[in-house]
């Protein structure tokens, strides 16, 4: 019995640990907002899984508004304390996400940190 609960305990904490990778992405076009998962992100190209069924929108690189993405992930993986920025997202892929800060600097952080991911495509 004892070890019954220790194997169910494990799991409990597994699935806590990782359950912001659960999280539903945002993809925000002029005319309407898409609810789903990011598949991939790179180079414009924005695959985005909704409903089972996958999309792919293009993104044109925008001088005057480069930080107009927005994500909310955890500052460490145990930790509960959130933290959130403007951002251009790079890349995205089932593990990483690497974004790019209005300070100038990259930085790559686990999927199953993502609390919240907005992109936005605007003409």
């Amino acid at each position: 019995m004892k070890t019954i609960l220790k194997i169910f305990t494990i799991c409990l904490f597994a699935i806590s640990t990782y359950s912001p990778c659960f999280a539903i992405d945002s993809l925000n076009l002029p005319t309407h907002t898409i609810k789903g998962k990011f598949e991939a992100v790179s180079d414009g190209l924005i695959v985005i899984k909704e409903k089972g069924v996958n999309k792919t929108y293009i993104r044109t690189d925008n001088p005057f508004d480069i930080y107009s993405d927005y994500i909310i992930y955890k500052s460490s993986p145990f930790s509960k304390e959130t933290q959130s920025s403007p951002c251009k997202v790079v890349f995205v892929d089932t593990f990483n996400v690497k974004i790019k800060l209005p300070n100038s600097s990259n930085i790559e952080i686990p999927r199953y940190r993502i609390k919240d991911l907005e992109i936005n495509i605007k003409n």
